[in-house]
């Protein structure tokens, strides 16, 4: 192998997860396999077709299942051939993210640690295939699949790094595309690099991610950045501004480590059209509290602060790729705690607007902790609004069971207010998510969601919760965002009973309980790149 015919790599060099990545010549003496994703029936590039052939006459297993097949015209003598397999009208462009992955895994299995991988577009419809949804950037899916197949938890990387084999490259052969290679390249990077940070956040266990240590990990990551970062963790006030979060972690204030905060994250590029604002669920560890999770159903319960670790996430990805759009962010990041001093189920809370709340479940803390920023973020809004501009308000946690058990694993869920739904937000937002291989479902809110939660109590104006588990009351996942719509101001509509300084902002619900992945395998980072595709931070496909 030569390697004549490879291109300057030193021109276009991107790292993520330690490796480096660049465009690379199928035969690069750099690189040691070459893992070929395929569609069924596609044209394979002309350089592999006579081998990838004569291997599949030998073995029809390679239609089907990812092979090695010992060739001397690629890098390293291996040429991996990972098909997505049979595509049904229900099949949708997750068969090229699962294919590209579980190719580059078996790449290192098979002792790579420089693999490249051949780009082509796959378009089912060219072939007279019949397929689910949007394929335009099956591409793009491929690489971010190749991407996250290189990620190793943050803790191995610390305290254990023999015990995984990491990858020092990733070359990346544009086979046949429809668009150049360099903008695919810095497009996926960035949003690798987002979904790191969301996974190493998300991921960790609740020690090395408690609430302190989000913070300090936050400002690292973007620290000389145009990213602006403010932590408020002083316990009197959070209690003053966001009473209901403060309620939450009120057990866990008496743990120095385990101190709540909020963290305020800030992009602002010169000229902008849009301004979004983002609320994240970051509960580093969720026991329950009073309510406690029994059963074994706590173990696992580190993951509920991936809707904050998402947006965290998708503002690295902002940085990196200078989106013409104002994001705003606050990230409530607490450990829900058992103890003296944990809030309890009667109790009656007083929100930021006022509100009388009453509490039905201590697990059902993240509304909680979102309820007083989220009321915050909807009167900027309005401010902005006013101003004359636009402004979208969404919220991102990982609520509830119930979503789980709707949806299905893998699958998010977007609700949205009328102001929203009157845009189609939600289903935007599933479109865009749908081309990237993050599915989400649409719900829509009725009025039985908004009924659950009227107070019952003579003087009560809300409730926060049924005292049961979501999995266990009717639109378990809707009413939640009924909540949070009316606790924020941002239901709309008379007879809500709750104000309505917000009524005409729209506002998106993002339950990614099902989506932002299980313990023990590494988080998605969902609903990252539903955001990155539905608010312009991809190019042109």
């Amino acid at each position: 192998m030569s390697g004549a015919g490879e291109p300057d790599e030193l021109e276009s060099v991107y790292e993520v997860h330690g490796a480096v990545v660049s465009e690379a010549a199928p035969d690069s003496v750099r690189h040691d396999a070459l893992v070929l994703v395929t569609l069924p029936g596609a044209a394979l590039p002309p350089l592999l077709a006579p081998t990838v052939a004569a291997a599949q006459e030998l073995d029809h297993a390679l239609l089907t299942e990812v092979s090695l097949v010992q060739c001397p015209l690629v890098a390293g003598n291996r040429l991996i051939i990972s098909p997505t397999g049979p595509l049904t009208p229900y099949d949708d462009v997750r068969s090229v993210y699962e294919a590209g992955r579980a190719g580059v895994r078996r790449a290192v299995a098979a002792g790579a640690r420089r693999p490249v991988l051949a780009l082509q577009a796959l378009r089912p419809a060219d072939l007279g295939l019949e397929v689910d949804g949007d394929w335009s950037r099956s591409e793009l899916v491929a690489l971010l699949a190749a991407l996250e197949a290189l990620y190793i938890p943050l803790e191995v990387r610390e305290s254990y790094p023999e015990r995984l084999p990491r990858l020092t490259a990733l070359g990346v052969w544009a086979a046949a595309l429809p668009a150049a290679l360099q903008p695919l390249l810095r497009t996926a990077v960035a949003l690798e690099r987002g979904r790191a940070l969301a996974r190493d956040i998300g991921g960790a266990d609740p020690e090395r991610m408690s609430p302190p240590n989000v913070a300090k990990h936050v400002r690292d990551a973007f620290a000389d950045s145009c990213v602006r970062v403010r932590v408020l963790d002083e316990p009197d006030e959070l209690r003053r501004r966001y009473p209901l979060l403060a309620a939450v972690a009120r057990a866990a204030h008496t743990v120095p480590r385990h101190r709540g905060c909020v963290i305020f994250l800030d992009y602002e590029p010169e000229s902008y059209d849009e301004t979004i604002m983002l609320v994240g669920k970051g509960v580093t560890y969720d026991t329950g509290g009073c309510d406690v999770k029994t059963g074994g159903a706590m173990a696992g319960m580190s993951r509920d602060k991936c809707g904050a670790a998402a947006i965290a996430g998708f503002l690295k990805a902002c940085e990196l790729l200078q989106p013409r759009l104002r994001v705003r962010a606050a990230l409530g990041v607490v450990r829900n705690s058992l103890g003296a001093d944990a809030y309890v189920a009667d109790e009656l809370l007083r929100s930021r607007a006022g509100l009388p709340v009453r509490v039905g479940n201590t697990d059902a803390e993240g509304r909680l902790v979102m309820a007083d920023l989220l009321a915050e973020m909807a009167e900027q809004a309005a401010a902005v609004q006013a101003a004359g501009a636009r402004a979208h308000v969404l919220t991102v946690a990982t609520l509830t069971g119930h979503a789980v058990r709707a949806a299905g694993e893998g699958y998010g869920i977007a609700v949205d207010n009328a102001a929203a739904r009157r845009a189609r937000t939600a289903e935007a937002l599933a479109a865009a998510a749908g081309a990237l291989a993050e599915p989400l479902e649409v719900s829509r809110l009725r009025r039985e969601d908004f009924a659950a939660h009227r107070g019952q109590a003579p003087g009560d104006a809300l409730l926060q919760a049924a005292p049961l588990p979501s999995t266990q009351v009717n639109r378990g996942h809707q009413t939640p965002a009924a909540f949070l719509a009316m606790v924020s101001g941002l239901a709309g509509g008379a007879g809500m009973g709750v104000g309505g300084g917000a009524a005409g902002v729209p506002y998106t619900h993002l339950d990614v309980a099902a989506s932002a992945g299980s313990a023990p395998a590494p988080p998605t980072a969902a609903p990252l790149l539903a955001l990155a595709a539905s608010c312009g931070l991809l190019d042109p496909c």
